[in-house]
């Protein structure tokens, strides 16, 4: 690495296709993203699922990753749906770890914390002002992706042995709600740095379901696969790949790793690098010294560099 790539940021930001999912596979490489408006410097969003929408607006649930903090948070962002500006966020979820991928499915959140050693559910209590943590595996799931299917709750997810497992190694488990799952007996289905790792919720498509997953050949999460599920049982479980996709943007063209399909519309995010001799030294390895000094003085410390 040179002295330059020292100053090297890279950043990930939350997109719209506003195009149904038949219309992609008809048109793959034809579509068009609008990204998020926003002012922040010092962080990104990442990993977007729909929490709700109004005639207005957007709620959309992402990672929220402050660099100068270096772990991911869970966040709600409100957001226009005509400008597709930022109007106001919410932390949702706030651990001592580094949280990501908020699937959401009605008042349950289940995003990756990979880092606390096992997996857990959020459910949502008193309208969202507070939430249930159950655990619901005893591993470490990386980017849980939940499926209803045939009486059963699915996850498939993948689990990490060696570094490269993260992206290669998929795991499924099942149970009959929402709890202790059980893993399949043949984890893991499958080994496969281009097709393995989730990149959102299952969707169904002219009467065929399909998974969409990250490609992390090139680099991680450098582009979408759209997988379509053959078979699943307690037994057995077969896909197939149908469709490759990539961001097809002059801007955000470095990854592609979420895709969320909506009625009418899809959730994307899209990757960036480039280079500050400002913002590099001050968000992440001035701020991280910052912090970690004001840590030991004061345990509001976290509280401070907000917004720059």
């Amino acid at each position: 690495m040179g002295l330059k790539d020292k100053f090297c940021l890279g950043a990930w930001n939350v997109g719209i296709i506003e195009s149904g999912i038949a219309d992609i596979f008809d048109n793959p490489n034809q579509f068009k993203i609008r990204w998020v408006k926003h002012r922040y410097r010092d962080r990104y969003f990442a990993d977007p699922f729909l929490y709700k929408q109004d005639e207005k607006y957007y709620y959309i649930l992402v990672e929220e990753y402050v660099f100068y903090e270096d772990r991911g948070k869970i966040s709600c962002l409100k957001v226009d749906r005509k400008t597709f500006e930022l109007v106001n966020k919410e932390i949702i979820l706030n651990e001592a770890h580094h949280l990501s991928f908020p699937f959401v499915r009605e008042d349950w959140i289940i995003p990756e914390g990979y880092k606390s050693g096992a997996t857990y559910a959020y459910q949502e209590l008193d309208g969202g002002k507070s939430y249930r943590r159950i655990k619901i595996s005893d591993e470490a799931l990386i980017d849980p992706a939940l499926l209803e299917y045939n009486d059963k709750y699915w996850l498939f997810a993948t689990t990490k042995k060696v570094a490269a497992d993260s992206v290669a190694r998929l795991s499924i488990y099942y149970a009959d709600r929402i709890g202790e799952f059980t893993p399949h007996e043949k984890n893991p289905v499958k080994i496969d740095i281009k097709t393995a790792r989730p990149a959102g919720q299952f969707f169904r498509c002219r009467g065929k379901l399909f998974r969409p997953v990250m490609d992390c050949e090139q680099s991680y999460g450098h582009s979408i696969r759209i997988m379509e599920v053959e078979k699943l049982s307690v037994a057995e479980f077969h896909e197939k790949e149908v469709l490759a996709l990539t961001s097809q943007d002059a801007y955000y063209n470095r990854g592609f790793h979420t895709f969320n399909v909506y009625d009418g519309f899809i959730l994307v995010d899209g990757y960036r690098e480039y280079f500050d001799y400002l913002r590099k030294p001050l968000f992440v390895m001035g701020g991280r010294l910052l912090l970690s000094l004001l840590n030991k003085f004061d345990n509001q410390g976290k509280k401070i560099c907000e917004f720059w």
